[in-house]
């Protein structure tokens, strides 16, 4: 029965009251909408005399924008301007759904130990995973949820500016999990769907309205496939889902980092009254709206596990790869959104069943390879964060059966069969393909490679025992050598080369060996100069790939991320050694080094390194307080290696940064070896 009104009376359904027919009350549909065939509107408003305020009213597509105002917003988006401090709220003060109602998808993937594999055979079809036929009338749609997603929906008005945005993003980088032949017809499907909805409508927000419901009711039907389907099939029938929309907003503002700034201008000059920073904001509420959608529908689904993926890594570049930090004394607090999200991630993933693939006859080509790469980005995510953070991965290797995406471009990988058989062909028998070529699905696959040696990076970084130790950095370092070494002649580094993909590849290896040094050394205090060496070649190869980058007459913004999470930590290895070997006295037997330490070579180069971040890393952007803190450490040090001002003489008291004042060298080093530089998040993967 529907709830009683305050005069007593039983509510009456949305249809039956506008039409003025008795309803009888029944829910979640009653018979007389049954009977109309009306069922996909019969909803019971909590409040249906209730207007909408006047000054809420949508945007229409021909309002001219002055000055900065927002680049569109509807009913209760509230936006008090698109600059740095834009505020948008696009959930307000609207209900959550009546859990009653909220519709069962089921657990999804359960393993060999669950309730029903340890009972019931595998021949008897349970269907948990939510694969049943659903029929939308199970779950009225709660009006104040309509009401939102068609808030939503008409950010899709400016559809071209996030293509634009997406398109200049794939000239740098294009994306091995959706790359272009996926996510540029996702861009047309949805832009017709949408012109189809509100061409001729007087009233763009009810023809909204009407397509929020449609997605609602999509967005609860569990996806079925086919393996005869193409890309196109499979977005035609798909893209009116809430998931699928929540991956443009992802996807729009992730590209807002991944773009270099001059291209940004000339991108938001065609835009009059947008802003960088408020289209990141408004991209970052839309997603999270449509992830709430999801959620509350209860649905898992391949494209929600998309969307999280990004989310992440949007988040990531928009609070910092560690969240934006504050400073508190000499403690950095990390944001704790993108590890919330990663958490959110990591439980769609398994729910799936990506960590542990069955033989699945009926699904297309691609997208079994699309579950491939979205598996691998969220196993090198949670690496990355988990490295950043210092705290426990989520994925475990043992427990998986992560497998290597085929080395195929994008477009091989959705083309017709014919075209995929021939590039299928052209593939040795691990999957690397035999032409020598590094843009096809190298990168996809060396990520996955790094991130498995990452997770025994961290197995004995975070591990509490001390015996062993040493036996163990070895081990780790010496398996990833032989693997290293035993990849296809075309993936191995040398100084000659000038192959930017393969450059950044052997950095990922030598930043795992810096990060073991670094353990063994402050653990036991041994292994200082593998890490002094290990730190150096990571200062020089990064000086290297900015050359390479700025005779292409492009640095990519993705070269911040190097500097700072992997460049700051080997710098400060640098100088803590520079310092040392500064001292008057002699060296204890701790720290001795019988090494050669070209000592010349090491200050002209952190200098350079260090004069890198004025061109490289902005202001106001998520890493750019760690930075420029790091920045200001590091020249210090070479302040005072150049001096010459004896220890024992030291200098008036320095400012290192937050007012923190450090006295004598000795004083200085401690303060050095325990400044936290934080660990890599290099997350551009998409």
């Amino acid at each position: 029965m529907s709830a009683p009104r305050r005069n007593g009376q039983l509510s009456s359904c949305e249809p039956c009251r506008k039409s003025k027919l008795r309803c009888d009350h029944s829910t979640p549909t009653c018979k007389r909408c049954e009977r109309r065939g009306k069922s996909d509107l019969c909803v019971y408003h909590p409040a249906p005399l209730t207007k909408p305020r006047q000054s809420g009213q949508i945007l229409k597509a021909t309002q001219k924008t002055t000055n900065l105002q927002p680049l569109l917003c509807a009913k209760t988006i509230s936006v008090t301007s698109l600059g740095s401090s834009a505020s948008v709220s696009l959930l307000g003060a609207a209900q959550f759904p009546n859990i009653s109602k909220r519709h069962l998808s089921g657990s999804g993937f359960l393993g060999p130990t669950s309730y029903s594999g340890s009972v019931f055979s595998n021949e008897v079809e349970l269907e948990l995973g939510g694969r049943a036929p659903f029929s939308q009338t199970d779950t009225p749609i709660d009006p104040q949820r309509v009401n939102q997603g068609a808030q939503v929906l008409s950010l899709i008005e400016h559809l071209d500016l996030y293509e634009k945005l997406t398109e200049n993003r794939n000239k740098i980088v294009p994306g091995w999990i959706f790359g272009p032949p996926f996510l540029m017809p996702l861009f047309a499907q949805l832009r017709a769907s949408y012109r189809n909805a509100t061409a001729g409508s007087d009233n763009k927000y009810a023809r909204l309205l009407d397509l929020s419901r449609v997605l609602f009711k999509n967005s609860a039907v569990p996806i079925e496939t086919k393996s005869s389907m193409s890309i196109c099939d499979y977005l035609s029938q798909f893209t009116l889902r809430w998931d699928m929309i929540g991956l443009v907003f992802a996807v729009a503002g992730s590209a807002t980092f991944q773009v270099p700034q001059q291209e940004l201008d000339g991108i938001f000059k065609d835009s009059p009254g947008t802003t960088k920073e408020g289209l990141r904001q408004m991209t970052f509420q839309a997603t999270e709206a449509c992830l709430q959608f999801c959620n509350d529908l209860g649905i898992i689904s391949d494209p929600l596990s998309w969307t999280m993926v990004q989310h992440t890594i949007f988040l990531s570049s928009l609070h910092g790869s560690c969240g934006k930090s504050r400073f508190y004394r000499l403690n950095i607090v990390p944001d704790h959104r993108t590890w919330q999200m990663l958490g959110d991630l990591t439980t769609m993933v398994f729910a799936l069943g990506l960590h542990q693939p069955a033989a699945d006859s009926d699904i297309p080509f691609f997208l079994g390879e699309i579950r491939k790469r979205a598996m691998v980005a969220a196993y090198a995510l949670d690496k990355d964060i988990a490295t950043c953070l210092g705290r426990p991965p989520r994925i475990c290797w043992r427990y998986c059966n992560i497998q290597f995406p085929l080395d195929l471009s994008f477009e091989e990988v959705v083309a017709e069969p014919l075209v995929r058989e021939a590039a299928l062909q052209q593939l040795d028998a691990a999957g690397w393909n035999k032409d020598g070529r590094l843009d096809k699905g190298a990168r996809g696959r060396g990520v996955l490679i790094v991130s498995l040696f990452r997770e025994s990076v961290l197995e004995v970084s975070l591990s509490h025992e001390l015996d062993g130790l040493e036996n163990r950095v070895l081990e780790v370092c010496r398996r990833s050598d032989e693997y290293r070494l035993g990849l296809p002649a075309h993936l191995q580094w040398t100084d000659e080369k000038e192959d930017l993909s393969l450059a950044s590849l052997h950095l990922e290896f030598v930043y795992q060996r810096f990060l073991l040094c670094q353990t063994l050394f402050k653990r036991i205090g041994k292994g200082l100069d593998l890490l002094i060496s290990t730190s150096s070649e990571i200062i020089t190869l990064l000086l290297k790939m900015i050359s390479m980058h700025s005779r292409l007459g492009s640095v990519p913004p993705s070269v911040k991320w190097d500097l700072c999470y992997i460049g700051l930590p080997a710098a400060g290895a640098l100088s803590i050694e520079l310092l040392r070997r500064s001292q008057t006295h002699s060296l204890t037997s701790l720290t001795a080094s019988s090494a050669p330490f070209p000592r010349s070579e090491i200050i002209q180069k952190l200098s350079v390194f260090i004069a890198q971040f004025n061109t490289f890393v902005p202001q106001n952007e998520g890493d750019y307080e760690i930075s420029n803190r790091g920045q200001k450490v590091i020249s210090q040090a070479l302040d005072r290696v150049l001096s010459g001002v004896p220890s024992s003489i030291s200098a008036s008291e320095d400012m290192v940064s937050d007012g923190a004042t450090i006295g004598d060298d000795v004083e200085f080093m401690a303060f050095l070896e325990n400044f936290d530089w934080e660990q890599e998040a290099r997350l551009a993967f998409c």
